[in-house]
């Protein structure tokens, strides 16, 4: 029988869910936790990442177990190749499991593993509800869809980081090389852009993607919650058994989309109220990048961060600013401190970088709440950062931006901060 991994993380959860439904399929689960032996690794013959909050979604879903060393074995074995059935060891990662393999970069599977999407916040905020997704490429395309293409099931989702965005260049790419296997659809199969077909606004209705060879696939929604998911873990095992799968080559990393870390410079609008808040208890987040950059080999050097509110307003009196204080929607009183239009000192040493969501999802809402709930008409704009301080020299600078550690291109602004 297959032993199969179940990988756990710090946060990770739906692993006895999974469990069950690797066995009912035939195979035989294991629970391998993220600290164990990564040599015994080598004696599975396929990986399950479940869904969750790997370390609590800290920096952003999926980026703090993405660089976890258990991940680059996983990446090693799922590269081996099988001999005459080709292709590697299978990976199958869900929700929190799909955005890892997104953000370690097994998915979409660039030359090199460069990173080429993101799962970014849903358009219609978290959600917990059902839908379909359908199988959009040939029966046996990746190990995890060996059923007829059109067959559609029913299968729930619960998550607020989601919404594939993948440039177009890529995109047309993964098309073409079969790599969208699942796509958001009704109830006829028919794929629809809308709400809530397409439950958070992914592109191209994407629900799941495999990487070139087939033997990985990103999905967001949950197989293992339903008996119509047992498909997926059956295909696991046929693959296993005998199925080769086609094997394709990676797609080509277009030139206008390869990544320039000579970033632009934050300018504070002149019309807003800048708020740098900073924690007056344990940063768990700081913390946690300062372990995950400790891992992948940066020992000498310092993290800190701040939170960043830009608030356009038409009112910047000192009784204005101290009604937002109150108000509670920028800060909590309780455990933080808030510092307005830099008078905080910041680290003079320190490289800085405000990070951002292009799609602000929770600065829309905050100004919905001041603008309609508190009757504070004077704000007309309201973003939310995250003030990074990484105290290194100019060379690590440099390799922590090619890591991507801090930001992902395709969801988020990164700005230089002086």
């Amino acid at each position: 029988m297959f032993k199969i991994a179940i990988i756990l993380f710090p946060g990770t959860n739906c692993h006895e869910e999974s469990f069950r439904a690797i066995k009912k399929a035939g195979m035989e689960p294991e629970y391998f936790r993220w600290n164990d032996d990564y040599e015994k690794l080598e004696i599975f013959a396929g990986y399950f990442i479940p869904g969750g909050f790997s370390y609590e979604d800290r920096v952003r879903s999926g980026a703090i177990a993405g660089c976890d060393p258990i991940m680059k074995v996983i990446k090693k074995e799922a590269e081996a190749p099988r001999g005459a059935q080709g292709g590697g060891k299978p990976v199958i990662g869900i929700c929190n499991g799909a955005q890892i393999l997104v953000e370690l970069g097994l998915i979409p599977g660039l030359e090199g593993h460069h990173l080429g999407a993101s799962l970014a916040w849903n358009n219609h905020g978290y959600l917990n509800i059902w839908v379909r997704v359908k199988n959009d490429v040939q029966p046996g395309r990746c190990a995890f869809n060996n059923y007829p293409e059109g067959h559609h099931f029913r299968l729930p989702i619960a998550h607020g980081e989601g919404r594939w965005v993948i440039p177009q260049e890529i995109l047309d790419q993964l098309i073409v090389n079969g790599q969208c296997v699942f796509r958001y659809c009704d109830e006829n199969g028919q794929i629809k852009n809308e709400y809530p077909i397409n439950p958070n606004g992914a592109v191209y209705n994407l629900a799941g993607v495999c990487n070139p060879q087939g033997n990985v696939l990103a999905l967001m929604p949950h197989p293992e919650r339903t008996p119509d998911g047992q498909v997926i873990f059956e295909s696991m095992r046929k693959y296993l058994e005998k199925l080769p799968i086609s094997n394709f080559q990676p797609p080509n990393n277009p030139q206008s989309l390869v990544l320039n870390h000579q970033l632009n410079e934050y300018k504070k609008p002149k019309d807003s109220i800048e708020f740098l808040v900073d924690l007056i208890i344990t940063d768990n987040e700081a913390e946690t990048l300062q372990v995950a950059l400790d891992n992948l080999g940066y020992r000498q050097i310092k993290v800190s961060r701040l939170t960043h509110w830009e608030i356009q307003s038409t009112d910047q009196s000192p009784e204005f600013i101290d009604q937002l204080i109150k108000s509670g929607e920028m800060l909590n009183t309780n455990k933080e401190i808030v510092y307005v239009n830099r008078q905080l000192k910041l680290k003079p040493k320190a490289h800085k970088l405000l990070v951002r969501y292009k799609d602000d999802f929770v600065g829309q809402n905050k100004l919905d709440t001041l603008n309609n709930r508190l009757n504070i008409k004077s704000v007309k704009s309201v973003k939310k950062g995250v003030l990074w301080q990484i105290e290194c020299s100019e060379k690590e600078w440099q390799k922590i931006l090619e890591s991507n550690i801090l930001y992902n291109p395709y969801s988020q602004e990164a700005l230089i901060y002086e």
